[in-house]
């Protein structure tokens, strides 16, 4: 079973980065506007509002996964991703249908993050429960390590499209790829086995989990609160790192060529998921919050020598790669910890929905915010 919902992270975080890594090439077939930079914004826009979905998905996929079965919401929701990947290979473009092509690019979007709630969150939250208190943050990591093996392959598929850049249909490969990976794991579905910890937990059927999900935030307000932020705040900072900046680099700030960007992006994703399971191991050995401090210390001592690079007029791409390999040695032990907040019984519903409304609020509208930015004052600095 861990081997199956490793995979199935694999996957679902390839079709999830693709859509963010091949966002110059979705634009130029999609979005209106002559210049690359106004193509780009309606793009992130669009990246942004389809996000308004990922909560109703933690919604009813959270009931699916606290009342009914974690491995429940996870089948049906590979369905759903499978389907809406697939479905963007075969949009016509905007030439041929105009804002029609947008409108149908958006709901495909939104719909595969409503599937994503009941997809990932649920693995996290299976994997954690079932292998135990020992060994959890390692296996956090590792399923952190199977999603950036989905990113590096989603990297390495980008960088083949535009390699072959003058075959305008060969991006559409990349899609149609996500939905046969898909279909491979949704065939495999049968091999996952619910943990002791839920059916325990389902088997005393606490009051809690059966009222509504405004009593439980209510029940839960200030852990939710936190949760929120912090998963918000998490997602953010992975986006504009992994996703984010070396496309922004080379396709609207020029300040590093589009092959150097996706050569970096590679190296960037492997570097974040190795260090995954090297934080995961740690954070089972070493006192969590400790390894929390210094990280976040290292990393903002990094981001501020990155700055002042900047000014100096240079793109210090090995302070990239050093954000990247400590990011992780936060970001593990900070997923477990808003995780355990919660009951068995709210968990999914909880988790899941924090996590929505952090990247709604955080993660989905960093690449948008820093391309206002950008627009407003052409600094690359200040981005």
């Amino acid at each position: 079973p861990y081997i199956i919902a490793f995979c199935a992270t694999i996957i679902r975080y390839y079709d999830y980065a693709l859509f963010g890594l091949s966002a110059s090439m979705i634009s130029k077939n999609f979005m209106p506007g002559a210049e690359d930079g106004d193509q780009m914004l309606v793009f992130f826009a669009i990246f942004s509002i389809a996000m308004v979905a990922r909560p109703l998905g933690s919604i009813v996929f959270g009931k699916i996964g606290d009342k009914v079965s974690r491995i429940a919401s996870v089948k049906i929701s590979m369905v759903l991703a499978a389907v809406s990947t697939s479905l963007i290979a075969i949009i016509p473009s905007f030439e041929s249908v105009g804002w029609f092509a947008v409108i149908l690019l958006t709901l495909c979007r939104m719909l595969f993050l409503v599937s994503l709630a009941g997809e990932i969150d649920a693995i996290k939250i299976y994997v954690a429960e079932k292998i135990g208190k020992r060994r959890r943050h390692l296996a956090i990591g590792i399923v952190s390590f199977s999603s950036q093996i989905g990113v590096l392959l989603a990297s390495v598929m980008y960088h083949v499209a535009i390699s072959f850049e003058e075959i305008q249909w060969i991006w559409k490969m990349n899609f149609f790829l996500g939905g046969l990976l898909g279909l491979f794991i949704i065939m495999m579905r049968g091999l996952l086995q619910e943990s002791e910890v839920f059916l325990k937990s389902k088997s005393r059927a606490t009051e809690e989990a059966d009222i509504g999900i405004i009593s439980i935030i209510g029940n839960n307000k200030m852990k939710f609160t936190l949760a929120v932020l912090i998963n918000g705040m998490l997602g953010g900072g992975y986006h504009f790192l992994i996703i984010f900046l070396g496309t922004f680099a080379a396709n609207v700030a020029d300040v590093i060529s589009p092959e150097q960007a996706t050569a970096g992006n590679i190296g960037i994703i492997s570097v974040y998921g190795i260090s995954c399971v090297l934080s995961g191991y740690a954070s089972d050995k070493i006192h969590i919050t400790k390894q929390t401090a210094i990280a976040l210390t290292c990393s903002i001592s990094c981001v501020v020598i990155m700055e002042f690079m900047l000014k100096l007029g240079v793109f210090a791409d090995y302070l990239h790669y050093a954000l990247a390999f400590i990011a992780p040695f936060y970001a593990v032990p900070c997923a477990i910890k808003m995780q355990s907040l919660f009951a068995t019984g709210v968990r999914m519903r909880m988790f899941s929905l924090s996590h929505s409304l952090g990247s709604l609020i955080f993660s989905s509208t960093t690449p948008f915010i820093c391309m206002l930015i950008w627009r407003w004052s052409q600094s690359f600095s200040l981005v």
